[in-house]
């Protein structure tokens, strides 16, 4: 905080721009300014503190300031953003009591400030003062009963792409043409250039004045406003400037995307300290990244306490380079997190324009894939992401698949994935870039039973090797030691961890997914797995997709839990089957939950269908269709002797818990899509046709409110 600042030596222009003191005459206004104090505030500084004694009337020349208290529970409660001409402080002012909230600089700011005691003298002897003051508390009181906010909340968003040619200006101006189609808000792409010999006009020459600035934008060449600007590095007397300017355009729109030039100076240091979130475009080489891993380093520097890791996000840009890095490596350098990989843009996929002389720009195919991801990115900044839950239920989960087919006939957009389970392998295919058709393909797969051995691979190894060493022992006539191995050792021998190793899985897996990570996925995803050990649910989100996916698919008792470190990890619908706790927790207000589990009332239809199935098998006559007649019956015998067995016993325990879990967990989401499963076992895989219709069937009955929930 500093006092007097040189750039604002004439108080009077400044109190004519806050809008209560408009209306009064030049010579109440010099008198006021005799009382006028202007001080500056750099980013995070804080200007009054809730529970301090009542000091002062304060009004924003410049900047932003947001407002909060902290409740009985020690929380902190939003009250909302102050803008340029607004003031605040002044119910302290009034009253003589302490601050009810605190003020905090989001931006470098730069006040008005009227000790108390002397504004109590300005309102008794300027009456225009005093009724300019009623009036707008009485506004703020009517926002107050309303549950209206004073003031837009405003986002700047600063792309900067440490070396050039990494496609940071294609970057910006598509994500702010992004926010606009996406949130229908008022959106600024304010594009700087330290080219001097440019078109475009000088910072220096246009005045902080609000007209001015505003006048400087243009408006009707596309879909956002647009304000390009080239601007001398060399030129000291930016560095105050800049902050005022920004600050003068945040009263205006919703989201200000700055496309900042390559080159690294003081301007572009200032800008980037300046805003609420950074994008840094970068490819994934290794100078590239070193590079940004110091930028990243100077920021924390710069802002100490007021840095925060996921404000500064990366993102590899979808230029193409000879060799790609591995997620992991790029990480290493950042010593950071990467928040997104852009997709690679083809030739066809782009246009070049030039709207305005001197502003050209690439504009990207809105069907593209690169497109898709940005307009993704832009629901998440304007917290309008649609979440898809896709709960667990072994083999009924294929119906996940049908209601994917329609959310792509549709389309739906989903800008987030989570599933448990079998929803957790559905979702990670999805994610993964496999259209619904090709999902179907793969569960063809196991359309023939026997495509089921294939998944079925009992741990015998330890059962083969003692039944070796009876061999040997009764061979060599050792009878008694034999008996031993027989009725004591052998049934030791039998699985213990699980009826499945789940190598088979993982390998048709493998196949699938490949060496993908969470960062090479089309779609965001999480997977929901359960630590058996320390009795706690873990969201997944990195590292790569076969692991999480196997964790998730682990039904205890069936197939082996995976162990890492001092954890037992198992499937994740055991205690979270369908996880729509995860999208609440992130923020996700658009949710649609697709739950497979079946109800006991299905439970008891598919018994009673099954029951009549059986009435009229056994009364097939033997004469008529003997093969059918000794079929059914053989079939019969066999299955009586394998059931019930261990694993349907597990299964059936599981999800009649699960479904109740699931209902429950439902009702979080805006869409609750559940297919018909009646007459479909858990393990029946090779239902693939009639699963994937009934999903579809689901997903179209659910089609009018999913659309009612993606324009809402």
């Amino acid at each position: 905080m500093s006092e007097q600042s040189p750039s604002f030596n004439n108080k009077l222009p400044l109190l004519k721009q806050i809008p209560i003191f408009q209306g009064l005459n030049d010579f109440v206004l010099n008198r006021i300014s005799r009382h006028v104090e202007i001080v500056e505030y750099n980013k995070g500084d804080i200007i009054c503190q809730q529970g301090a004694p009542a000091d002062a009337f304060y009004a924003l020349v410049s900047g932003r300031v947001y407002s909060y208290n902290f409740n009985s529970a020690g929380q902190k409660e939003e009250i909302g953003f102050i803008l340029r001409g607004m003031h605040f402080g002044i119910i302290s002012t009034l009253t003589g009591e302490s601050h009810s909230c605190t003020y905090e600089a989001v931006n470098d700011s730069i006040i008005i400030r009227i000790n108390k005691d002397s504004f109590s003298k300005l309102l008794k002897s300027a009456p225009r003062l005093a009724v300019a003051l009623s009036k707008s508390l009485s506004q703020r009181y009517r926002h107050q009963v309303t549950h209206t906010k004073d003031a837009q909340e405003s986002t700047v968003i600063s792309v900067y792409g440490p070396l050039q040619g990494a496609g940071s200006s294609t970057y910006a101006v598509n994500l702010a043409l992004g926010l606009k189609e996406q949130t229908n808000k008022k959106v600024l792409l304010l594009s700087l250039s330290a080219d001097k010999a440019g078109q475009r006009n000088d910072l220096a020459d246009i005045p902080i004045e609000n007209g001015t600035v505003l006048d400087s934008i243009t408006r009707d060449a596309l879909s956002i406003d647009l304000l390009s600007l080239k601007f001398d590095p060399q030129n000291a007397r930016l560095m105050g400037k800049i902050v005022q300017f920004l600050g003068t355009l945040v009263n205006d729109y919703y989201y200000i995307v700055l496309d900042l030039p390559s080159e690294m100076d003081d301007v572009v240091m200032k800008m980037l300290i300046q805003s609420d979130v950074i994008h840094l475009v970068v490819m994934d080489c290794k100078k590239d990244l070193e590079i940004t891993r110091q930028l990243i380093d100077r920021l924390r520097e710069q802002l100490k306490l007021r840095f925060r890791a996921d404000s500064v996000q990366v993102i590899i840009s979808g230029v193409s380079t000879e060799n790609h890095m591995m997620t992991r490596e790029i990480k290493k350098i950042l010593n950071s997190d990467v928040f997104l990989i852009l997709p690679h843009l083809q030739p066809v996929e782009f246009i070049y324009k030039e709207p305005i002389p001197g502003f050209a720009f690439v504009e990207v195919d809105a069907k593209s894939e690169y497109a898709q991801t940005l307009c993704r990115l832009a629901r998440q900044i304007g917290k309008g992401m649609i979440g898809l839950v896709l709960g667990g239920g072994a083999a009924l989960g294929l119906a996940h698949i049908g209601v994917i087919k329609v959310l792509e006939r549709e389309n739906i957009p989903i800008d987030m994935l989570v599933g448990s389970s079998m929803g957790a392998l559905i979702a990670s295919l999805w994610a993964s870039g496999y259209a619904a058709d090709e999902m179907e393909q793969f569960g063809r797969e196991f359309e023939n039973k026997s495509g089921m051995l294939e998944l079925f691979d009992p741990p015998l190894e330890r059962a083969l090797l003692i039944f070796i060493i009876m061999l040997i022992l009764i061979i060599f006539k050792f009878y008694i030691i034999c008996l031993i191995f027989m009725f004591v050792v052998f049934p030791l021998s039998l699985p213990i961890s699980g009826v499945v190793r789940g190598e088979g899985i993982r390998q048709w897996l493998k196949g699938k997914l490949g060496h993908r990570t969470f960062l090479d996925i089309k779609i965001p995803l999480k997977i929901v797995v359960y630590d058996l050990f320390h009795r706690r649910e873990i969201v997944v989100s990195d590292g790569f997709l076969i692991d999480a996916v196997q964790k998730s698919v682990a039904i205890p008792g069936v197939i082996t839990p995976v162990m890492e470190g001092k954890q037992m990890i198992i499937d994740g619908g055991v205690l979270n089957p369908l996880p729509t706790n995860v999208l609440a927790d992130m923020g996700i207000k658009k949710i649609i939950a697709v739950n497979v589990l079946q109800s006991s009332e299905e439970v008891d239809w598919g018994q009673k269908l099954e029951e009549a199935n059986v009435k009229v098998c056994l009364e097939i006559p033997f004469d008529k269709h003997p093969f059918k007649f000794m079929g059914f019956r053989i079939g019969r015998f066999i299955s009586r002797i394998f059931m019930p067995n261990i694993a349907d016993i597990i299964v059936r325990t599981l999800q009649a818990t699960e479904f109740l879990i699931a209902e429950q967990s439902a009702k979080q989401a805006d869409v609750h899509i559940h297919p018909d499963l009646r007459g479909v076992s858990w393990f029946e895989l090779y239902q693939v046709n009639e699963l994937i219709k009934r999903g579809e069937d689901a997903a179209i009955k659910a089609l009018p409110a999913i659309k009612e929930l993606v324009n809402r």
